[in-house]
């Protein structure tokens, strides 16, 4: 091979290695939870344990707020609001010590009544 083959051979190696950097997108959750009404999810957590984030996702429009619970062994339970409205959601950025266990839920906030919880999801931090 001669240098100006060698040349594009190494030119095209480094566009296509730059095009795969770009491409990784952000990272997925780890963990999620839901909550349903009337058969549809109201809401919905994720938990990233390799950062301990949380988004708290309003995704029905019923004029509701969501929230989401999260609790360590042997901590108080911890409760991130997302009153933002229907379609949209609410990132909460915690720091954990690694290997601890985590439960976490989301729920519909009902005004004048018991609110809607979702299954507690168990998970451990990152």
């Amino acid at each position: 091979m001669n240098k100006q083959a060698l040349l594009r051979t190494g030119i095209t190696l480094c566009a296509v290695g730059i095009a795969s950097v770009m491409a990784v997108g952000p990272a997925s959750a780890t963990g999620k939870a839901s909550v349903y009404t009337g058969q549809r999810e109201a809401g919905r957590v994720n938990y990233w344990t390799n950062t301990d984030d949380f988004r708290v996702s309003d995704t029905k429009c019923d004029g509701k707020s969501v929230y989401a619970q999260y609790q360590r062994a042997g901590a108080s339970r911890v409760t991130l609001k997302n009153n933002r409205g229907c379609g949209t959601y609410k990132d909460f950025y915690r720091s954990f010590t690694r290997g601890q266990s985590i439960k976490y839920r989301v729920c519909v906030d009902i005004p004048a009544a018991r609110d809607i919880c979702g299954n507690w999801r168990w998970d451990t931090t990152g």
